[in-house]
């Protein structure tokens, strides 16, 4: 399949101009300035807009920018869509999908974007008529630690096409992949493609583009941060940074 940075991992031009230099050669962007920042740094990358949720003029500038494939996961983010394109008819619109909760993500995404599998039905039959190419797109949580999920994920969005009866024409299997950190020790990455490429198998989807956007599992272990202490009091340091920071 083909992976896509998830540039709200690690922005920083180092990490873009690496990985292009390794063979990356899309990225998933979620603001005018992070569409900008790549396209400094990767002139040639190909850009995909996979959040959701969008401002009017972030989707007129990445229009504009010369980008094509636009996440939405409800009827108003899909009429933004179109009326900010002027109904253009060279998108590509992938539907965001809400998954079962039940995963075994670190940090669990369920309601924060996604359409229902009701909801889901509907919107794929609204946006198959104005979409150049059309495509489904889930997350099965931040750190997730076990590759079964992305099954578990398969299966479910089986069940949607065959309800819908609707003809896809991309499967994004999102980000999630884990990397270890002090006293968690994920399985290795092999074990996730091999379960991926078993559901592809298994729900005959491996006929049409797969894609995955890798974010922490490409830069989680490349970098440091560094602290200053402000204070001891015992045995308890009070820092300059925190765990809503980079920690």
């Amino acid at each position: 399949g083909k992976s896509l940075y998830a540039v709200k991992a690690n922005p920083h031009p180092a990490v873009l101009k690496t990985l292009w230099a390794a063979g990356m050669r899309g990225f998933d962007v979620a603001s005018i300035r992070e569409i900008d920042l790549v396209q400094s740094a990767c002139p040639d990358a190909e850009l995909y807009l996979m959040h959701p949720i969008k401002s009017r003029r972030t989707i007129r500038h990445a229009y504009a920018a010369g980008i094509r494939h636009f996440a939405f996961d409800c009827a108003a983010e899909l009429g933004k869509i179109l009326v900010e394109t002027n109904d253009a008819d060279d998108l590509h619109l992938h539907l965001r999908l809400a998954l079962p909760s039940g995963g075994s993500a670190t940090m669990p995404l369920d309601g924060k974007y996604g359409a229902t599998f009701e909801e889901a039905v509907a919107l794929l039959k609204a946006a198959r008529p104005v979409a150049a190419k059309l495509g489904v797109c889930f997350h099965v949580g931040s750190q997730c630690m076990d590759p079964s999920d992305f099954i578990r994920a398969l299966s479910y969005v089986h069940g949607l096409l065959e309800t819908a009866d609707i003809k896809i024409d991309s499967l994004d299997c999102g980000g999630g992949f884990p990397v270890a950190y002090p006293g968690l020790t994920p399985p290795p990455l092999r074990d996730y493609f091999k379960r991926i490429q078993k559901g592809l198998d298994i729900f005959e989807f491996s006929d049409l583009e797969i894609i995955g956007e890798p974010g922490r599992a490409l830069c989680g272990e490349g970098g440091s941060t560094l602290t200053r202490v402000e204070l001891r009091k015992g045995r308890d340091l009070y820092l300059n940074e925190g765990s809503y920071g980079s920690l």
